[in-house]
C-alpha cells in the first residue's frame, strides 16, 4: 500500500541519522563496518537497501524506531569535496584510531575534516583486543591535535571497541543514538518548491549490463523510481528520469526514504563523486539552474574575492609607485579621520597606502566605480553597501571589505602590504621521475604511477610533466601514495602514485619534474 504524502513528510522530518567513518588506513574502519553490517543490518524502508560498504542501514537490537545509516566515504578527498561544496552529509563522524598504533597522517587529515565540519564526532579506539595497546596515549595524541574528549576538557565521547570480536560495538551503537537524542541531526535548509529531495553521490561505476550506476545517500526528501533527477556535469545541467533503483543484490526496488542510501540506474552520465543532486517534481531546467546558483553562491563569491585580491599582487612588472590604492568609507567624520591616521602610518619596506577617495556613509556604486578606475580596493568601517552594490562590485572586479572593528581592518591592510613587498618567487628542482602506469579512480582523479629517478617527489610542490623535452602540463602534487599509505615525500628508487591538482594528458614514459618554490 502506497504511503500518503503526509506520512512521507513525517518520515522525512524524523529521518534516519547518517554516520560517516574516517581514519587511517589499516586502523580497522572496514572491519568495524563489516561487523556491524553482519550483526545488525535491516531493511531500509521500502527498499531493503543493504550495500557492502558505501552505505547501509541498520536497526540496533531490532529496534526499528532507532535506525542508523552508515556511510563509508570513498576516500578522504570525497568527504572533503562534500564538505567544501557546502553539503556535509553526516550527522555524526566516527574517528577510528587503532589502539596499537596511534595518530597517523590520515588520522590528522580526518581530524582537520572533523574540525571544519558541523557533524558531531565520536572517537572510536579500535583493536583493543590486541596486546601492547595504549588507550591513554591515543587519547592524549587526539587531544593534542585539537579534539577535546570527555574527561579531558571536552565533550567528545570515546568508545573502545574491537571490530574483530565485536567488543564495544553495542556500546558504540548506543552512543550514536544518545548523541542523536541529545544533539539532534544536522539542520537542513527547507527544500524549495518543486524540489522533492536532495542527495549526494557516494560512488559511480559503469556496469556492463546495467550501464551507469550511482550510489546516493538522501539527506532530504524521498526518492521514487521514475522521478526527475537533476544534476550538474562539468558546466552543463541535466535532468533525466530515474529508470530504476536497485539493491546491492540487484533486486529492483521502488523508493528510498530520508537518510537512506541506494543505487540508481539509467542516468546517461557517471555522476561526479561527492556532488549534490536534486529530485524534482517535473522537468524544470530553470529551477535546477537556480538551485546550483544558490547552493554555490557563497563559494563562488569567495573565489571571486580571492581572485580579485590575488590580482593586486600579480601581473607584469609595471610601475605601481609602491602603493596600495584604497577607497575608504566610514560611519562618521570622526571615525573616518581615525581610520585615515591609522592607514597613513602603515608602511612595509617602500610600500604604503594611498587613499584615492574617502567619505562618510554607505558604500555607493560611485565609490566602486572610482575604485575600478584606479584599481583600488574599497574599505568600509561600520557601513554597508547601497542596494545593488554587491553585484556591481562583482561585475566591476572590485574587492569590497567591510569591518566593525578598526584594528581588524588595519591588520588586513598590513597583511596586504606584506604580500606586496614580498620578493618574487623562484623555483628549484628537487627531483624527477618517470611515469610508468596511468589509471583513473572512481572519483575521476588520474593517478600517475611513477618511479623516482633522482632526488625526491614531495606533496604540495609544483610539478611539470615533460615529453620529449617539452612541458605538456603542470600542477601541484595533491596526493602521494606508496601502496595504501599516504606519504609526504617519495625518495629516489621508490615507486608511488601521484595525483596532481590539474588534469594533464600524460602518457606512460613521460617524465615528472618536481620543484620547490623559493621566495
Amino acid at each position: 500500500m502506497a504511503k500518503s504524502s503526509k506520512e512521507k513528510k513525517k518520515k522525512c522530518e524524523n529521518r534516519v541519522p547518517i554516520v560517516a567513518i574516517l581514519g587511517h588506513v589499516d586502523h580497522g574502519k572496514t572491519t568495524i563496518l563489516d561487523y556491524i553490517r553482519k550483526s545488525h543490518v535491516q531493511s531500509c524502508e521500502a527498499g531493503g537497501i543493504t550495500q557492502k560498504i558505501s552505505v547501509f542501514n541498520i536497526s540496533p537490537s531490532g529496534d526499528k524506531g532507532k535506525q542508523i545509516t552508515f556511510v563509508d566515504t570513498p576516500g578522504h578527498e570525497a568527504f572533503d569535496l562534500m564538505r567544501t561544496r557546502g553539503g556535509i552529509i553526516a550527522d555524526i563522524v566516527l574517528l577510528v584510531v587503532a589502539a596499537n598504533d596511534g595518530v597517523k597522517p590520515q588520522t590528522l587529515e580526518s581530524i582537520e575534516i572533523i574540525k571544519s565540519s558541523s557533524a558531531k564526532p565520536i572517537l572510536v579506539i579500535n583493536k583493543t583486543d590486541l596486546p601492547d595497546t595504549n588507550v591513554a596515549k591515543i587519547k592524549r595524541e587526539v587531544v593534542s591535535h585539537g579534539l577535546l574528549l570527555e574527561g579531558m576538557g571536552g565533550e567528545i565521547p570515546v568508545i573502545e571497541v574491537s571490530g574483530k570480536t565485536g567488543k564495544g560495538i553495542p556500546e558504540l551503537l548506543d552512543m550514536i543514538n544518545l548523541v542523536v537524542d541529545v544533539d539532534g541531526l544536522q539542520k537542513r535548509t527547507k527544500l524549495p518548491k518543486g524540489v522533492v529531495a536532495q542527495a549526494y553521490v557516494l560512488e559511480s561505476v559503469k556496469d556492463k549490463t546495467r550501464g551507469n550506476i550511482s550510489t546516493l545517500v538522501l539527506v532530504q526528501g524521498n526518492l521514487c523510481r521514475g522521478a526527475w533527477l537533476g544534476y550538474k556535469k562539468d558546466e552543463d545541467y541535466e535532468i533525466e528520469k530515474i529508470k530504476g533503483i536497485i539493491s546491492e543484490e540487484g533486486e529492483n526496488i521502488c523508493d528510498l526514504s530520508c537518510g537512506c542510501g541506494g543505487k540508481i540506474i539509467g542516468v546517461s552520465d557517471l555522476l561526479p563523486l561527492g556532488s549534490e543532486v536534486y529530485i524534482l517534481q517535473e522537468r524544470d531546467m530553470k529551477l535546477l539552474n537556480s538551485l546550483y546558483e544558490e547552493e554555490h553562491e557563497d563559494l563562488e563569491s569567495a573565489l571571486v574575492e580571492d581572485d580579485i585580491f590575488a590580482s593586486l599582487f600579480e601581473g607584469e612588472e609595471e610601475e605601481k609607485d609602491n602603493k596600495l590604492e584604497v577607497v575608504i568609507k566610514s560611519s562618521s567624520q570622526g571615525s573616518l579621520e581615525a581610520l585615515k591616521k591609522s592607514l597613513d602610518k602603515l608602511k612595509k619596506d617602500e610600500f604604503t597606502v594611498d587613499i584615492v577617495a574617502q567619505g562618510v556613509g554607505d558604500i555607493s556604486n560611485k565609490d566602486i566605480e572610482i575604485a575600478s578606475l584606479s584599481k583600488a580596493i574599497v574599505l568600509g568601517f561600520e557601513v554597508g553597501l547601497e542596494k545593488g552594490g554587491e553585484d556591481f562590485a562583482k561585475k566591476s572586479g572590485v574587492l569590497v571589505r567591510t569591518y566593525s572593528i578598526i584594528y581588524k581592518l588595519v591588520e588586513e591592510i598590513e597583511d596586504a602590504l606584506d604580500m606586496l613587498s614580498a620578493p618574487k618567487v623562484t623555483e628549484e628542482e628537487i627531483g624527477n621521475g618517470v611515469i610508468r602506469m596511468i589509471f583513473t579512480l572512481t572519483n575521476g582523479s588520474k593517478v600517475l604511477g611513477s618511479r623516482v629517478k633522482e632526488g625526491i617527489l614531495k606533496r604540495d610542490c609544483k610539478s611539470y610533466v615533460v615529453r620529449n623535452d617539452e612541458i605538456i602540463g603542470e600542477g601541484k602534487i595533491l596526493s602521494l601514495r606508496i601502496g595504501k599509505d599516504t606519504v609526504h615525500e617519495v625518495k629516489q628508487g621508490e615507486e608511488c602514485g601521484v595525483i596532481l591538482d590539474t588534469e594533464v594528458n600524460a602518457l606512460e614514459g613521460d617524465e615528472l619534474y618536481c620543484y620547490k618554490v623559493l621566495r
